[in-house]
């Protein structure tokens, strides 16, 4: 495994199959990657989280 970028972490967890597999079919419809597409999911959700504690 190469090193991360400066101001990166590494995640990493173990999902099933049929998910890995949406998540590429997802990615490739969208034109990116699966990393930058998880990446877009989570920015999303967090930001989601972070506005529903605001409210």
């Amino acid at each position: 495994m190469g090193r991360v970028s400066e101001g990166k972490r590494r995640l990493t967890c173990d999902i099933p199959e049929n998910l890995h597999k949406e998540l590429r079919l997802l990615a490739v419809q969208n034109d990116t990657t699966i990393t930058k597409y998880v990446q877009l999911i989570l920015e999303k959700h967090v930001e989601s989280s972070n506005s529903e504690k605001k409210n």
